[in-house]
């Protein structure tokens, strides 16, 4: 790996992205998806725990054995928090799978590892969206490697289309993942550190476990437009989140690069 890295840093992060990709649909495969976590057994649920968790040390420790924690973001926040909005919008939009209250769905030993899978898939993504693609890129043009990541991290949630046969859901998880990743990548860009937007991954990825279809989101969404389908709560949610990142990324796009862009830098 280091060899490749010192060779060319972008293909080192493509390899990466290809290696997950590969790695956790042939490890959902064995699971059986996403769909119906309630018939799912443990042993299913723990093969893609234990293919992501592998993923996650790997790609740690050689960050940092390698001294590339600051780099690539393994490190303390730089800056203050005010100058972010003191991470307002982020926390709004970590929170939006509470919108119908939280309970179990399956087995509780199923539940929790479906939690872990998705809370370090969600650390793993950030190592290598905004980690190695966007570190890799950034050196040569900064505002393409701002948008390459987002729309790359975006993209990349079609192969879930393997996994489940809700296919509105992909297509919307597609949609807001964009918005969701530009708005990371620039809370990266910024403030140096993966840190905040793996906490808030983690949180959206974790609790989506949990997340019940009905509740007073959905109450408040029959209310406006006289009735609450899954398909009509869940493009609401998903305008919702991007509303919410997309203002907020285009707020610090504003306030950071186009401004540096004016002072020459």
């Amino acid at each position: 790996m280091r060899k490749l890295y010192e060779k060319n840093e972008l293909t080192f992060a493509l390899v990466w992205i290809g290696l997950y990709v590969v790695v956790m649909n042939i490890a959902l495969q064995f699971c059986g998806g996403f769909d119906d976590l309630a018939s799912k057994t443990t042993t299913q649920v723990l093969v893609p725990v234990i293919c992501i968790c592998v993923l996650a040390v790997f790609s740690t420790v050689w960050i940092i054995r390698n001294g590339l924690s600051e780099k690539y973001g393994l490190c303390r926040f730089r800056g203050s928090r005010k100058q972010f909005l003191y991470f307002i919008p982020l926390i709004i939009m970590s929170c939006v799978n509470l919108k119908n209250g939280l309970g179990l769905k399956a087995p509780a030993a199923v539940s929790l590892l479906m939690m872990v899978n998705l809370a370090v898939a969600g650390y793993v993504e950030e190592i290598i969206f905004r980690g190695f693609l966007f570190r890799a890129m950034a050196k040569d043009n900064l505002r393409s490697a701002i948008l390459v990541s987002a729309i790359t991290f975006g993209a990349g949630h079609i192969v879930n289309l393997a996994n489940t046969a809700d296919t509105l859901s992909v297509l919307l998880q597609i949609c807001y993942a964009i918005m969701v990743g530009f708005m990371y990548t620039l809370v990266v860009h910024k403030g140096g550190s993966l840190w905040p937007c793996i906490a808030s991954h983690i949180f959206v990825n974790g609790s989506s476990t949990f997340a019940l279809e009905q509740g007073p989101f959905s109450d408040l969404v029959a209310a406006v437009f006289g009735q609450a389908s899954t398909d009509l709560v869940q493009i609401c949610s998903s305008v919702f989140i991007m509303v919410v990142s997309g203002s907020y990324a285009l707020w610090l796009w504003k306030k950071g690069i186009n401004r540096r862009a004016r002072n020459g830098k």
